[in-house]
């Protein structure tokens, strides 16, 4: 009985531990410039799906509040969204959100020469269930940084990045110096 306890304990202190060991092999992946690694890590059609839904759905609550104070316009943005939104939007996701772009990202082409981690990014990381794991970063030398909140799903015997929960449209304004 007390080794099957022991068992069950050591079992339990590998599961908490998998998601933390697939942070480590994430930034491994991008201080290595390695996009073969980051695709096993990344689940990339995931979240290019996840941030389309999120952007066009922005972009029609901003066409809808212009629409308040401003019907005609509202309207005509709200139907131009409609209709080319999914093109647009589409089309700039899948294109941005590569391991290619994210490997050439400055701030990973920074920390890559300096030979540095991502830690001081990570502001918090846990289970939010037992399959599903939430991760939030913060750009440290910015105050005014908005956070960016990924989702990690065991996928498998796997935990894989599947979801990315961007801010609100108005937080992704670069900052005026």
């Amino acid at each position: 009985m007390r080794r099957l306890f022991l068992l069950f304990l050591i079992l339990l202190g590998l599961y908490i531990a998998y998601p933390y060991w697939a942070l480590l092999r994430l930034e491994q992946a991008l201080l290595a410039n390695n996009a073969e690694k980051l695709e096993k890590i990344v689940d990339f059609p995931a979240i290019r799906a996840g941030m389309k839904k999120q952007i066009e759905g922005g972009l029609l609550e901003k066409s809808q509040k212009l629409g308040e104070k401003r019907p005609i316009l509202g309207d005509i943005g709200e139907a131009l969204t409609r209709a080319l939104g999914s093109s647009i939007v589409g089309g700039t996701v899948d294109s941005l959100v590569t391991p290619e772009t994210i490997l050439n990202n400055p701030t990973v082409v920074e920390h890559r020469e300096k030979d540095e981690g991502f830690r001081d990014f990570l502001t918090y990381a846990f289970f939010a269930s037992p399959t599903r794991f939430t991760v939030d970063v913060k750009d440290p030398k910015r105050a005014d940084a908005p956070t960016l909140t990924g989702t990690l799903t065991l996928d498998g015997a796997r935990w894989r990045l599947t979801h990315i929960e961007l801010p609100p449209l108005t937080a992704l304004t670069p900052p005026t110096d």
